[in-house]
C-alpha cells in the first residue's frame, strides 16, 4: 500500500509541468530561467500537499498502514515529496542536455542511497514493513538532497520574478497532461485496489511478486526513454524524415519482442529470485510484461500527441484504458483473482497503446504501425496462453516458433543494422 501512494504521487505531484519542461527545452534560449519557472507551481502544489498531509497524518496512516500510530512516515513522506520535483526536474535537465554518463551518475546515486539506507535500516532496526518503509523514504531524502547540493548551480541566481507568458504556455502544455497522468495513474494502481477488494493479501503479494519480475523489461524502457525524448524533440526541431522515427520504431519492437519472449522461455529460473509461497508468480509476468512493453512502443508511435502539442489526447487515450482495464477487472478478479487482474492489466495497456498510436496518427503524417499492432496483439494472445497452460514443453516450442516470426518479421531492419555495423568497422579502420 505504501509503494501504491507512492506510485500515484510519482504520476500527479508534478502537475504536467515535467512535461511541457521537456517540450519547450529546445525552443526557450535562458535554460536556467525555463528549469525555475516551470518548478514553481508543482513546488506550490507540493506545499499544499505536504500541509494536508501533516494535518491529517493518522487518518492516511490508517489508510495505508491499517494503524494510525505510523505518523512520522507520513510527515517523511510529505517532506519526500517536495524533493522529488527537485530530483525529476534536475535529472531531466541532464537528460534534454544528451549528458547519458552525468544522468546515469545521478540516477544510480539516488537509488543506491535509498537500498544503502534501506539495508541500513533493517540491519540495526526489527525486519518489519515499517523499517523498509523508514529507509525508503530517508534513503529518496539523502539523495535526492545531494543531488540538489550536485547542482546548486541551476539555482544560482534565483528568478526575481515570475514570468506569466511563460508560466501560461506551460500551463497550456502541461495541465492537460495532468487529468490524463491521474487517469494513467488509476490503471497503475487499479489492479491492486482490485485485488485488495476482491481477493486477500495472499494474492496480492503473487501479483506484486510477478509485476517486480516484469520490472525487468521497465530497464529497456528508461534506458530507451532517456535517450528518445531529447532525440525526438531535437529531431523535429530539425525536421528530420520520417524514415528515421520508423526505423526506431521497428527496431525497439523487434528488442522489446526478443526480450520479452527470453524471459518467457527462462521462466521457471524464477523459482531462483522467489520463494515457494510465490512459485504462481511465473505463470502471470508474461501478462505484467505488457506495461513496459506497450509504454515503451507508444513512445515511438505517440509522437504526434507531443509535436503538435495535443496533450488533450492523452486524456482520452487513459480514459478508455482505464475503462478497458476497469471492466476486465471487474469480471476477471472475483473469479480468478491475481491472473484475472493480469489479464486485465495487460489488456488495458494494449488499449493504451492503439489509442496513443491513433490519435498521434490523426494529427501527424507518422508510418505504418501495422506490424507493431499486429505483433502486439499475437504476443497478448501468447501471453493469456502461459497464464493457463502448465505444458512446459508446448510453451518452449511456441517461445521458439514466435522468435523465428519476429526475426523473419523484421528481417529487413536487421540488414540494416548489419549493414551500419559493417560500415562503422571500415569507416574505424
Amino acid at each position: 500500500m505504501f509503494f501504491l501512494a507512492q506510485t500515484f504521487l510519482i504520476y500527479v505531484i508534478y502537475l504536467g509541468f515535467d512535461q511541457a519542461f521537456t517540450r519547450e527545452y529546445h525552443d526557450h534560449e535562458n535554460k536556467r530561467e525555463l528549469l525555475q519557472q516551470a518548478m514553481l507551481v508543482p513546488l506550490l502544489g507540493s506545499f499544499f500537499f505536504q500541509l494536508i498531509l501533516v494535518v491529517f497524518a493518522a487518518v492516511f496512516s490508517q489508510l495505508l498502514f491499517e494503524s494510525p500510530q505510523y505518523t512520522r512516515a507520513i510527515y517523511l513522506f510529505a517532506l519526500s515529496s517536495g524533493l522529488l520535483i527537485f530530483e525529476r526536474f534536475l535529472l531531466l535537465t541532464v537528460r534534454m542536455q544528451n549528458k547519458a554518463i552525468q544522468f546515469s551518475v545521478y540516477s544510480i546515486l539516488v537509488k543506491f542511497m535509498v537500498l544503502f539506507i534501506t539495508l541500513l535500516f533493517l540491519f540495526f532496526g526489527p525486519p518489519t514493513f515499517i523499517t523498509v518503509v523508514y529507509g525508503m523514504l530517508f534513503g529518496q531524502i539523502i539523495g535526492d538532497c545531494l543531488l540538489i547540493l550536485a547542482n546548486l548551480a541551476l539555482f544560482m541566481p534565483l528568478i526575481r520574478q515570475i514570468d506569466r507568458n511563460l508560466i501560461k504556455k506551460l500551463s497550456r502544455f502541461g495541465l492537460p497532461t495532468v487529468v490524463g497522468t491521474f487517469l494513467y495513474s488509476l490503471l497503475m494502481i487499479i489492479d491492486k485496489m482490485m485485488l485488495r477488494y476482491f481477493a486477500d493479501f495472499a494474492a496480492l503479494g503473487i501479483y506484486t511478486a510477478a509485476f517486480k519480475v516484469a520490472s525487468a523489461l521497465m530497464i529497456l524502457q528508461v534506458s530507451f526513454a532517456n535517450f528518445w525524448i531529447p532525440t525526438s524533440y531535437e529531431w523535429f526541431k530539425k525536421g528530420k524524415p520520417l524514415i528515421y522515427y520508423e526505423r526506431v520504431s521497428h527496431f525497439i519492437m523487434f528488442v522489446l519482442s526478443i526480450f520479452f519472449l527470453l524471459m518467457v522461455f527462462f521462466k521457471e529460473t524464477i523459482v531462483i529470485l522467489l520463494s515457494q509461497d510465490y512459485l504462481e508468480a511465473q505463470y502471470l509476468f508474461p501478462l505484467l510484461c505488457f506495461y513496459p512493453l506497450m509504454m515503451t512502443i507508444s513512445e515511438t508511435t505517440n509522437l504526434g500527441i507531443v509535436f503538435y502539442k495535443k496533450s488533450h489526447l492523452n486524456i482520452a487515450a487513459s480514459l478508455l484504458a482505464v475503462l478497458a482495464t476497469s471492466l476486465g477487472h471487474l469480471l476477471l478478479v472475483p473469479t480468478i483473482g491475481a491472473t484475472g487482474a493480469a489479464c486485465a492489466t495487460a489488456l488495458g495497456y494494449l488499449v493504451f497503446f492503439f489509442a496513443r498510436t491513433y490519435f498521434s496518427m490523426t494529427y501527424w503524417q507518422g508510418f505504418s504501425v501495422k506490424r507493431q499492432i499486429s505483433l502486439s496483439i499475437m504476443l497478448y494472445c501468447f501471453a493469456l496462453f502461459t497464464a493457463f497452460n502448465r505444458t512446459l514443453w508446448l510453451e518452449k516450442s511456441l517461445v521458439l516458433l514466435l522468435m523465428l516470426f519476429v526475426v523473419v518479421l523484421y528481417r529487413k531492419e536487421l540488414k540494416q543494422v548489419t549493414r551500419f555495423v559493417q560500415e562503422r568497422k571500415i569507416n574505424k579502420a
